[in-house]
Parts: C-alpha cells; structure tokens; sequence
C-alpha cells in the first residue's frame, strides 16, 4: 500500500459589501449552477460546499460594515473553489484581504475559546452516569488541563458520542462488526479513525499510552478535531475499551501527538 499524498490546507478571505444573508443566499444558488454541488448550512454564521471528492469550508463574519467570507479547502478541492470564485466574485464584488495565505505555515493563534478544553472535561468528569461509561486517564486529564484548542463544544460534541458508544458496547453491540462500522455507522462519530501508524505506536510509543487502574492502555482509536497545524487550532483524543470495566478510557485529549501528516 502506497502512502496517500499530503493534501495542503489553503485559507483565502475575501471582503465584500454585501450583508452576510445576501452571502448566503448567493452560496445556496450554487446548487443550481455547478452540477453535483451541494450546500448545507450548519451555522449562521457557517457552510459547506460539498462536491465528488471536495470540499469547502465558509466562515462568515461581519465588521464595519463589509462581511468577510474565509474559504478553506484541501489540495484536491482547489478545482471546485475556482469554480464556486468564478460565479461569486462578481455578484459579490469580492476583496482580497491580507488574510490570505497557505495555514499551513501559520503560528498559534491566542484564539480565546468559547468554552475551554477543561472546562468541557471536567463537567463530563462530574456527571456520575457519564463518568461510570467513560473514564480518563490521569495522563489525559493533565493533557486536558494543559490544552489550548479553542473550540471546547467541538470536544462536547465527541465525548457525547463516546459515552452513547460506551453504553452500547456494554451492551455488546459492537460484537461482529468492526471498529470502524460500529464508530461510523452506528455511533456516527465523525472522522474517527481504528488505528495509529506504526511509527506513532512504536517510535512515539509514550504520545498515546497511558495507565489506568494499573493497566497500560495503547491509545490506537482516536479523533482529531480541527486542521491547524498548531494546538489552538487542532487536538486529538485517543482512547480504548476497557473489557475489565466496561468502559471507554480516554487515553490522550490534549494538543495533537508527533506525526500529525500519519
């Protein structure tokens, strides 16, 4: 099996006089002029452009009196942005802004979060039938204290996910199938992923291993939350079941371990 290439992450942000719903309403028209796109709208201030094999991120934002669009896609969706600027631009009236530029060389962002990382943890701890499904190693609640990344609702979100698994998997319902279909299809926990790579279990062994109740645990099924290179923008949670005590243990939940490309 051949390595998959490193897809680059582009960030551009325009700015346009028009009000932020007339952005929106141009965005839900694209349906109708490039063929196969789709468009859905999880927040006001938020939307996703969906084509075959790309996708794009829009984040809306009003300030004196202009609405600035950022746009964020990998590599492989560089095709479909062309298209989606070539029909905006001019209903808009786009503005390049200085913010434009490769976030891949970006440097960590004092982005002040709308609900910490320990925040989201130590409610989740509190909560007697939540912490009896899911616990947390002493390493990872460290990691989580220590932790940066600036959306806590996003981590809410996961944890919620990982406690409706830990219930069904007491349950034995995740017995004959594998990992990733019961994760995907049944818990629908959004890019999780079964494994590590070799050089993450081996070589950066310590990142993802931890103890709990005198039991060493190999963090191999996680998540990671956001796409920025640095640890306001992106942070991951590893975790296993533990069959002793039937539940989920949280291996790692901090700021993304070595090996971020793997």
């Amino acid at each position: 099996m051949y390595p998959a290439p490193i897809r680059k992450n582009f960030t551009h942000e325009y700015q346009t006089p028009a009000t932020p719903a007339a952005v929106c309403a141009a965005l839900q028209r694209l349906s109708d002029a490039i063929p196969g796109v789709s468009i859905s709208q999880p927040a006001p201030d938020e939307a996703r452009i969906e084509a075959p094999g790309a996708l794009i991120r829009v984040k809306l934002r009003a300030a004196a009196g202009w609405t600035f669009v950022a746009t964020s896609f990998k590599t492989c969706a560089q095709w479909a942005w062309r298209k989606v600027m070539a029909i905006l631009h001019p209903i808009l009236q786009f503005r390049r802004t200085d913010y434009a530029k490769d976030i891949s060389a970006e440097k960590p962002q004092a982005k002040k979060p709308t609900v910490s990382v320990w925040k989201v943890v130590s409610e989740f701890m509190d909560d007697p039938q939540k912490s009896r499904h899911v616990g947390f190693a002493s390493k990872a609640i460290q990691q989580a204290k220590d932790c940066v990344y600036w959306d806590g609702e996003a981590l809410r979100v996961i944890l919620e996910r990982l406690y409706f698994a830990a219930q069904r998997m007491r349950e034995g319902g995740h017995k004959g199938i594998t990992r990733d279909t019961f994760f995907k299809k049944y818990v629908n926990l959004r890019g999780f992923r079964a494994h590590i790579s070799n050089t993450q279990a081996t070589k950066f062994r310590e990142d993802y291993v931890a103890e709990h109740n005198g039991k060493e645990f190999l963090g191999r099924m996680h998540v990671t939350i956001g796409a920025r290179h640095n640890e306001a923008g992106c942070m991951s949670i590893h975790f296993e079941f533990c069959p002793d005590c039937q539940r989920i243990i949280i291996i790692r939940c901090g700021k993304h371990g070595r090996t971020y490309n793997s």
